[in-house]
C-alpha cells in the first residue's frame, strides 16, 4: 500500500517544518523520519529528544511549552478548544504564561456536539477569553467526500480526527492541538521481559500511527502548527512521567489500574483548575458517521494503524538530560 499522493508530494518539502521543538519528536518507518509509509510491511517507529533540564513539575513544564511555541513563530497562536481537559490545559498554559492566544471552537450544525463544547464556551465566557466559532455541517462533511479527502491526504484511518484537520485550515495563524499526551498501558510480562523490575507486568507508552495523521496534515499542507502540545517539548513529557501519581501508577503502587486514563484527571487537577466533566470525544451523537467511513479507510489505509511501544523506564531514561 503506497502513501496518499498529497503526502508523497509534500514529504520532502515538510523537512523544513518544525513539528515539535527542534523536531525532537520523530516518527517514520525503518529508521527514516517524516516520510510516507513505504509499504504495509514497514516498521512504524518513533523517537524522542532529551530534555535540557529537569522541570520542577508538570504545570511549570506546560507553561514552558507555551513559551517555546510562542518563540517558534511570529504567527497568531490559535488553540483549538474542544471542551476537553487536554485542550483546556493547553489554553490555560498560555494564559498563565501571559501569552496572548486566540481560541477557536468547532461547532457542529444542529448542535450535534454541544454536549462537548459547552465546557469550552463556558470557560471562555467565565474568564473573558474571546473565541471564534468554526461552524461545520459534520454530516455534509462526511457525505460530500471531504472527510475522505482529508483522510487520504493525511493517511489517517481515524474518522474522528478529520474535522479537526478541517478546523486547522480555518485559522489564519498557528493552530495548536491539546494532544500528544503520554498514554501508558500495563502489559502482562512475558518471556522477553526477563529483566523487568515488576515480574507481573510492564508499563509502556503507546504511540499510535493513526494519531500522526494530525502531524501529516501539517506536512501535506506545508504549514506550521503544533499537533501535539504535550509532546512538543521533551521536558513536558518528562515532567508528566515523573509526576508522583504517574510514577506511583507505573511502580504498581496503585493496584487494579491498567492505564493512565484512570488517573489522568487526577494528575491534571493537581496542576490546573478544571471543571469536572465526563470524558467526551465529541462524536457521541454522530458515531454513525465514524462507523460508515471507517471500513473504507481500513480498506485503503489499513496498514497505517501500527503502535510503537516504549517501556516507562526506558522512556524516562531517554528523555532525561
Amino acid at each position: 500500500m503506497s502513501a496518499a499522493p498529497g503526502l508523497r508530494a509534500r514529504s520532502e518539502a515538510s523537512a523544513g517544518i518544525e513539528l515539535s521543538h527542534r523536531n525532537h519528536f520523530r516518527f517514520g518507518y525503518d529508521g527514516r523520519w517524516f516520510v510516507p509509509r513505504p509499504s504495509p510491511f514497514a516498521s512504524w517507529e518513533v523517537a524522542y529528544g532529551r530534555s535540557v533540564h529537569v522541570p520542577t513539575d508538570w504545570r511549570a513544564a506546560c507553561l514552558d511549552t507555551a513559551r517555546l511555541i510562542r518563540a517558534a513563530t511570529d504567527l497568531d497562536l490559535w488553540v483549538l478548544f474542544s471542551g476537553g481537559i487536554d485542550s483546556e490545559v493547553a489554553l490555560q498554559s498560555f494564559l498563565f504564561a501571559g501569552i496572548p492566544v486566540r481560541v477557536a471552537i468547532t461547532r457542529f450544525a444542529r448542535d450535534l456536539n454541544r454536549h462537548d463544547i459547552v465546557y469550552a464556551i463556558r470557560f471562555c465566557e467565565t474568564h473573558q477569553v474571546p473565541y471564534r466559532m468554526l461552524d461545520i455541517d459534520i454530516e455534509a462533511f462526511f457525505a460530500s467526500g471531504a472527510a475522505l479527502d482529508h483522510a487520504l491526504r493525511a493517511s489517517c484511518v481515524q474518522p474522528q480526527l478529520l474535522h479537526t484537520m478541517w478546523a486547522m485550515d480555518q485559522v489564519d495563524g498557528y493552530p495548536i492541538l491539546g494532544s500528544g499526551e503520554c498514554y501508558l498501558e500495563r502489559r502482562a510480562a512475558g518471556p522477553e521481559d526477563a529483566g523487568a523490575t515488576h515480574r507481573d507486568g510492564v508499563w509502556e507508552m503507546l504511540e499510535k500511527e493513526r494519531i500522526a495523521g494530525w502531524y501529516r496534515h501539517l506536512m501535506v499542507t506545508g504549514r506550521s502548527g503544533c499537533a501535539g502540545f504535550f509532546q512538543y517539548d521533551p521536558a513536558n513529557m518528562l515532567a508528566f512521567l515523573r509526576d508522583p501519581v504517574v510514577a506511583a501508577l507505573c511502580d504498581d503502587r496503585l493496584p487494579g489500574l491498567t492505564d493512565t486514563t484512570q488517573v489522568k484527571g487526577l494528575v491534571y487537577r493537581r496542576h490546573f483548575l478544571l471543571e469536572p466533566r465526563p470524558k467526551f470525544h465529541g462524536f457521541e451523537t454522530v458515531m454513525r458517521l465514524d462507523d460508515a467511513l471507517r471500513p473504507e479507510l481500513v480498506r485503503r489505509l489499513g496498514a497505517h494503524d501500527a503502535i510503537a511501544r516504549t517501556s516507562y523506564a526506558d522512556l524516562v531514561a531517554r528523555l532525561a538530560p
